[in-house]
Order: C-alpha cells, then sequence, then structure tokens
C-alpha cells in the first residue's frame, strides 16, 4: 500500500468526485459498502460484480444502471424504467384498472429532481431495493467513479463507529424492519422488492448460477479498536457518526415518526454535510501541520504557537464557516475564495508531507495512542519529524489552477441547493446550506437544514434541547455563529417560542 500513516491511518480519506444527484450518496452505500449484504462479505462475490455478467443489449455497460434517460444519455447507460415497468404484480394487486400500470405511479412517484445539466433522472431510494435500478456507475457515467460508500464509511469510522461498514449496516438494520404505518406503506415496500427481483433476473435472464435479488440486510463488521480521532469532540466526523446513529437507532422511533421519503433526505441531509465538512477539516488539518513542521524545522519563533495550532484544532476545532445575518449582501459574505484556498493549501500540504515521509519515513504508532492523548502525541510526531524528516520538505504552498479540483466540486456541490432548469423541482430541495450565484457563494441554510440538525440533536420526537447545545453542536462542525443570527433562523423554522431572553438556555423543540 503505498502512503504514509498520515493518508493510511490517521486521515484516509479517499479523494472524492461529485455525482450531481445527491441520491448517489446512498445508492453508492448500499451497492458497495462492507456493511451492506449487496457487497457481500470476505467469502461472497458481491451483487455489484454479478453485473459484469449480466445480459444486455451489446454497448450497453451492464454496470451502467439509470432509472431513466433524459435528453442525450449517454448509450452505455443501461435505462432500468422500462423493465421495472414490466414487474407482475398479480400477487400484490387484485384488480387493476384497464390501461393503467400501478408500476408507473409508483416509479414516478420515487423520481428524484433533475440536477441542470445531467443526462439521466435518479431515484431516491426510500427502501434498499430502489438501488437496483441505478448504481453509481450509470449515474455518473464512468467506468471507475471514486467510492463514495468507502468516504462514508471512513467519516463514520473516524466519529466512532466500529469500523469499515457500521454506517451501511447501522441503517439496514432499521430498514430492514416491518415497515412503519399502514397497510399501504407495507404494500409500497413489498412492490418495490417485488420490482428489484423483477429487474434484477431480467438483467441475468441467460445467465448460468444467477443469484436471486436478496433481501438487503446489514453486515456487521469485524469491531476493531477505536481510531485516535474518535474521541475528540469538535470534529464533522463526530458531529456525523453521533447524527446518524442517533436516526437509525430504532429506540429513538425516527423511522416512525417521518414519511419514507423525508426520512431518506433526513439521512441524505446527513451524507451532504458530513462529508462536505469531513474534506474542509482535513484541509485545515494538513495546512496547519505543514506550518507546524515547517516552522519547527527552521526554529522560528512561531514554531511553538504553531504546534498549539494543531493541537488545539484537534481538541477544539475550528472556524471554518460561519452563517451571517440575511440582510448582509452576498458580495460581502462571499466565502467561497477563502474556502476554496483552503481547499487548494490543504491539498499541496498532504502531498507536500507525503513527499518528504517518502523520502524519509517518520512514523506515529497509532495503535499505541491512547484516548485523549492524540494532540500531544502529535505535538512530539512533529518535533521529531522537523528534526529528522522535514529537511525535503516544501516550504512554499503553491496551488495550481486544477490543485484538488474534484474536491472543490466535491465539498461547493454537497452545500449548495440541487439546480435544476424545472422551477418546482428545484424547490424540492430544502437541505442545502449554503446558496450562490454567478459570483458569490455563502452560507444560508435551507428550510429543512436546521430542521434535521435541531431535531436530531433534540433526540427523539417531540424532544428538545438548548441554544447553548445547538452553539456546541454547530462547533463540531467548524461552524461558529453570533447568537442572534441563529435565533432567528430558529424563529424563522418554527423550532423555537421561547423568551430570545433566555439566552443559550432558549428552548428548541423537535420539528416533529
Amino acid at each position: 500500500m503505498t502512503g504514509s500513516w498520515l493518508v493510511n491511518q490517521l486521515l484516509p480519506l479517499p479523494r472524492p468526485e461529485y455525482a450531481k444527484q445527491t441520491e448517489a450518496l446512498l445508492t453508492d452505500l448500499f451497492w458497495r459498502s462492507r456493511g451492506s449484504s449487496l457487497n457481500g462479505d470476505n467469502a461472497t462475490e458481491g451483487y455489484f460484480d454479478d453485473l459484469a455478467r449480466a445480459q444486455v443489449p451489446a454497448g450497453h455497460d451492464p454496470r451502467r444502471l439509470v432509472a431513466r434517460k433524459t435528453h442525450g444519455g449517454s448509450p452505455k447507460a443501461l435505462e432500468t424504467y422500462s423493465i421495472a415497468l414490466g414487474t407482475p404484480l398479480a400477487g400484490l394487486i387484485d384488480r387493476v384498472p384497464p390501461g393503467l400500470n400501478p408500476m408507473s405511479v409508483v416509479l414516478d412517484s420515487l423520481l428524484a429532481p433533475r440536477a441542470r445539466g445531467d443526462k439521466s433522472l435518479a431515484c431516491v431510494p426510500i427502501t434498499p431495493d430502489v438501488v437496483s435500478l441505478q448504481t453509481l456507475h450509470g449515474m455518473v457515467n464512468k467506468d471507475s467513479p471514486a467510492n463514495q460508500a468507502r468516504a462514508i464509511e471512513v467519516v463514520g469510522w473516524l466519529g466512532g463507529s466500529s469500523g469499515e461498514g457500521h454506517v451501511a449496516s447501522t441503517l439496514l438494520n432499521l430498514l430492514r424492519t416491518e415497515p412503519p404505518g399502514d397497510a399501504l406503506n407495507r404494500l409500497m415496500a413489498n412492490t418495490l422488492q417485488a420490482m428489484a427481483r423483477h429487474v434484477w433476473d431480467e438483467l441475468g435472464t441467460g445467465v448460468e448460477h444467477w443469484r436471486a435479488w436478496p433481501a438487503i440486510g446489514p453486515i456487521l463488521p469485524v469491531v476493531g479498536p477505536a481510531h485516535p480521532l474518535a474521541t475528540a469532540r469538535f470534529t464533522p466526523f463526530r458531529w456525523f457518526w453521533t447524527k446518524w446513529s442517533n436516526l437509525c437507532d430504532p429506540a429513538n422511533n425516527w423511522r416512525n415518526a417521518l414519511p419514507a421519503r423525508r426520512f431518506t433526505d433526513w439521512s441524505l441531509c446527513l451524507l451532504r454535510t458530513g462529508l462536505a465538512f469531513a474534506y474542509l477539516w482535513e484541509a485545515e488539518f494538513f495546512r496547519l501541520l505543514h506550518r507546524a513542521a515547517i516552522e519547527s524545522r527552521q526554529n522560528s519563533s512561531e514554531a511553538a504557537a504553531a504546534v498549539s495550532a494543531v493541537t488545539s484544532f484537534i481538541q477544539d476545532g475550528a472556524r471554518l464557516a460561519s452563517i451571517e445575518p440575511v440582510n448582509v449582501p452576498p458580495s460581502e459574505k462571499n466565502a467561497w475564495p477563502a474556502l476554496e484556498a483552503l481547499l487548494m493549501q490543504g491539498n499541496k500540504a498532504r502531498q507536500a508531507l507525503e513527499d518528504a515521509l517518502a523520502d524519509q519515513p517518520q512514523d506515529l504508532d497509532l495503535s499505541t495512542v491512547q484516548a485523549g492523548t492524540l494532540p500531544a502525541r502529535l505535538a512530539t510526531w512533529i518535533g521529531e519529524f522537523s528534526t529528522q524528516g522535514a529537511a525535503a520538505l516544501e516550504v512554499r504552498l503553491e496551488p495550481e489552477a486544477n490543485t484538488a479540483k474534484n474536491t472543490r466540486e466535491f465539498v461547493r456541490y454537497l452545500l449548495i441547493p440541487r439546480t435544476s432548469d424545472d422551477d418546482t423541482a428545484d424547490q424540492a430541495d430544502f437541505y442545502y446550506l449554503a446558496r450562490s450565484n454567478q459570483r458569490n457563494f455563502w452560507f444560508e441554510p435551507g428550510p429543512e437544514w436546521l430542521v434535521v440538525v435541531c431535531s436530531l440533536l433534540a433526540g427523539r420526537p417531540r424532544g428538545h434541547c438548548t441554544l447553548g447545545e445547538l452553539v456546541d453542536d454547530l462547533a463540531s462542525l467548524g461552524i461558529r455563529n453570533e447568537r442572534s443570527v441563529l435565533v432567528r433562523l430558529l424563529e424563522e423554522a418554527g423550532l423555537s417560542t421561547d423568551s430570545p431572553d433566555a439566552d443559550n438556555a432558549l428552548v428548541i423543540r423537535s420539528a416533529f
């Protein structure tokens, strides 16, 4: 394995690529996470690999599944919508009016808003069976797209999960239980499973030993040692895993309290926010680590402060973003130049440190790092590295135009609302954290983003939290805000009816 302990053990985040449809995050998690039975375990071949053997029309790539093509769609992509329409429903529906195909109604209800410029439509995976209609490879039209499932699992592990696969298995463990609500919800779940079996069988027509579509369930990860960062309170990794665990805990009853599509939207909101800030946090960490190594090597007067900045960043977090008052013009709160520079400099710092460690390895055995001692151990390592391994470390970080281009696009488009040529569809994305126009990018939560954050912070439906807890929660992400801005956002979202004079004890109530 290439790379040092820094990128293989401490921060093993894979390099990302952005897929315009946010549904791609859950789609890839269900298909390729080690925590999903679709990907199998060490003893079995994953179902995604079976697609390579699928019998599809000549010219199509069987791994590039898309729900529906639009004008100009790739000839390699295989549309599954027409296959799904042929799902036999005799065992589920007794009588069907002439001229009506119930599957078309079901499928149309699952279609997600179209992202501008995309050549296909995505489906919202309200159950795992929906991913039989699409793969990440089809949604981005590439042979080998970045593994988003692994990126998600790494973020969870850095935040406290048991290991790779725990994010997917936690969600699947909840979803495999009886669908909540009335008979209509159960009928929908059964219909989608019948659809998935039909699509899968059609793809495998003529293939010897083609396996049946499974009842998708969790594969629990092998519990290993906790990652040293997992105990750090103010990181986006900890923020994501805490929220995800809350949402997926059956005892909290969120699945019963939320409609199926809203539950899926909440999970996508956590994935979007957690991933975006994970890569911002990573960039700031490498930038600070690089500076500390350079200052220590030069034995400058700033060396102690630079090392302290690294340890403080892990212990106390940092300000990566802020939400400004709505009446401040976008031109005065444009945050993208600073975020873009951070991602570019962080990428260059990461590469510079990797190059220096390749010339002169200076390892830190993370297995010996006890809970809460990572900042101190890093400070010691910086001192050792600066005297033994940092001689070849590049001093100046001079990004080029294409530096971290994929990461910049990944972060930017996860944060802003999905753009569409259909104004009505465009309004369906309420879970963004930032907005942009042709010139500016600024943080301004969508109408549902704060609902998700505050409700999960409250713990359970009809629960409550306080403004002080929300301030700390946002600080875990790296968002630092004036109290008055948060109070106004809470009042506009209808999450607080308490007196603003309550200060940080102001009560915030769950939206459900």
